[in-house]
């Protein structure tokens, strides 16, 4: 009863840290006619740590090891002095790229109700910026019933600029699911090109990515 009378200028409750997972869809922009594109996934895993700073607004940061995966029917040719992306040969199947990245976030939530402690129910919007480091890049295919795989990394970003932006529900909607602190739903779009080959500059990934805080 203290705490609720409190002004609504107090910190509702003390920073929390919180143990992340999230998975879902992606979808590639800008790529182009000639290459034939399959389903793109994510899955990330990692800590969010959200600071209170009034009843209605958090600012949370996040660190986080993803992992993405994207089928796409090409093959890549690399030179000293031009790196490009062709169409898969005649036996080439199952081409795709996979993707770890470490990356850091800082966001901020906007609670649509007095958020008075971490069990009360409560909706929110999410909306922040990620950074990544690109720890690897690997072209992954099968080629005479031989799995193979080529280094990528010449072809990749080093880092990424993400933009963030989701919704969500915490505290006890999630009776059955105790543990469940949060779970949030949303978009991530990436400013900067997936790969830098100059036939495929243009490609940029959005994240479809559904998150869960315990």
């Amino acid at each position: 009863m203290a705490q609720n009378a409190e002004p609504s200028s107090k910190k509702p409750y003390k920073s929390q840290t919180y143990f992340s997972f999230g998975a879902g869809l992606s979808v590639l922009q800008g790529v182009p006619d000639n290459f034939y594109q399959d389903g793109h996934g994510n899955i990330q895993i990692g800590f969010m740590k959200e600071m209170p700073i009034n009843r209605r607004l958090s600012f949370l940061t996040g660190l986080e090891l993803e992992r993405t995966t994207y089928n796409l029917d090409f093959f890549p040719v690399l030179d000293e002095s031009n790196n490009t992306l062709i169409q898969a040969p005649d036996g080439i199947k199952y081409s795709r790229i996979y993707q770890n990245s470490f990356n850091l976030s800082a966001q901020a939530r906007l609670y649509f109700k007095d958020n008075n402690s971490k069990e009360k129910p409560n909706i929110f919007l999410q909306t922040g910026f990620r950074g990544g480091y690109n720890l690897s890049s690997t072209y992954s295919f099968r080629e005479n019933n031989e799995n193979q795989s080529i280094n990528l990394s010449e072809l990749a970003n080093p880092f990424n600029l993400q933009a963030e932006l989701m919704l969500g529900f915490k505290g006890n909607y999630f009776k059955k699911l105790e543990i469940l602190n949060a779970s949030s739903f949303g978009m991530t779009y990436q400013f900067n090109p997936l790969l830098t080959a100059g036939n495929v500059e243009n490609i940029k990934p959005i994240h479809l990515t559904w998150r869960f805080l315990f």
